[in-house]
């Protein structure tokens, strides 16, 4: 086959890089950092992926954007197509690193790309699909699948320790082929200090009173992200504290299953809620809209390391979070911010309630929230991590 790698003018091979997943919005949310960071250090970059909202901008950013739709079911005929698809373009190109995200594209990814004979196969699990409060047979049927994935690659990232901790336990892979590298965010861009002038402007925007408590949630518009349950609690709160304001950044994807979007509006719009909940879509301006904000909650019952609470932290803002794989490990229960069980709207209310009610407390929940975000979901560093293992292992097999 010759040389894999492509050649700069001067002669120097240069490693063929080729980050898989399903969806552009997992680009645009997680993965373009890293594809912008690799393509600093030399490497030649395509992100492989199904064409959505977010692609245009993403290509208007630089990146090599090739499509490659992945279906997120168990369509085993698209999966097929998409294997095939997969397997001609990275024997065409030649690619040196494939470097695969989501559970499906993962487990596609990983074999096709043995099968093509791509020399290096990474794998990033944000957040292993099974958890402790799945039924016996989908979590060991879930396990079965990491297993499986696992004798296709060569390393396995993971974002949080617990996760490494049930791989290693499950024996889904060896400590010695695994890295944590939890995610993280730019902390330039969530400082409160610089955000702070932006919180006038953006209440007005939304109609909400420059005094009125704001508790904000952003996160995709699935059932598992429970947006429903903060609904639920938010008609608690509001007996208690009248004044409240709902703020929910986020929607539901094109390709998203589940569809609770139309229920969720209903409920914004009726009774106690109507005027008090803010249904803002997809937004870029995430860090003003935190900053405008008093209170974070993520209600999810499944999270790998939510980047919403990091980032949310980051700002400052004290976090309710639902104790669960991800969220118990970013938010320290009493000195960042509180856990409650998932899917319980009572304690969920209960939790929010008594923040509002004692801000004191807040206030430092939040301090301490934003103290651990920067010593330990700082952007930079865990991009240097992955790219020691990307240099490692590309030393080993593409001598």
């Amino acid at each position: 086959m010759g040389s894999r790698r492509t050649q700069t003018d001067q002669g120097k091979q240069v490693p063929r890089v080729l980050i898989l997943c399903a969806v552009d919005f997992t680009v645009r949310r997680f993965l373009a950092p890293l594809a912008e960071m690799l393509t600093a250090s030399g490497c030649d970059v395509r992100v492989a992926c199904t064409p959505g909202d977010y692609w245009a901008s993403l290509c208007d950013d630089g990146l090599q954007m090739v499509r490659l739709p992945v279906a997120r079911s168990w369509n085993v005929l698209s999966h097929l197509l998409t294997a095939v698809r997969l397997f001609f373009y990275l024997r065409r190109e030649k690619i040196d690193v494939l470097h695969v995200h989501t559970p499906i594209a993962g487990l596609i990814g990983r074999i096709v790309g043995r099968l093509a004979g791509v020399p290096v196969i990474l794998y990033t699990a944000h957040g292993f699909y099974f958890h402790e409060r799945m039924g016996w047979l989908g979590r060991h049927f879930h396990i079965l699948l990491e297993k499986l994935g696992a004798k296709f690659h060569d390393h396995l990232f993971l974002v949080s320790e617990e996760d490494a901790a049930s791989a290693e336990d499950l024996r889904i892979e060896a400590p010695v082929r695994t890295t944590v590298i939890r995610n993280g965010v730019n902390a330039q861009t969530f400082m409160p200090e610089l955000l702070a002038a932006s919180r006038p402007r953006v209440r007005e925007e939304l109609g909400i009173p420059g005094d009125a408590p704001v508790v904000i949630m952003v996160g995709r518009l699935t059932k598992e992200k429970g947006p429903i349950d903060l609904l639920r609690a938010a008609r608690r709160v509001l007996r208690h504290h009248p004044g409240t304001h709902f703020v929910l950044v986020g929607g539901a994807l094109s390709s998203e299953r589940d569809r609770i979007a139309r229920r969720i509006a209903r409920m914004a719009d009726g009774g106690k809620l109507k005027g008090h909940v803010h249904l803002l879509g997809f937004r870029e301006d995430v860090p003003e809209l935190l900053a405008a904000s008093d209170l974070f909650v993520l209600p999810s019952w499944r999270e790998g390391l939510p980047v919403s609470v990091i980032e949310a932290m980051m700002v400052g803002l004290p976090v309710v979070a639902t104790n669960i794989r991800g969220c118990r490990e970013a938010v320290m229960d009493g000195t960042t911010g509180l856990l409650v069980e998932p899917r319980d709207a009572r304690n969920l209310a209960g939790a929010i309630s008594y923040l509002l009610g004692h801000p004191e407390i807040a206030r430092r929940l939040g301090s301490g929230g934003r103290r651990r975000a920067q010593d330990m979901y700082d952007l930079p560093l865990h991009l240097e991590v992955q790219w020691g293992v990307y240099k490692r292992l590309m030393r080993e097999h593409l001598a």
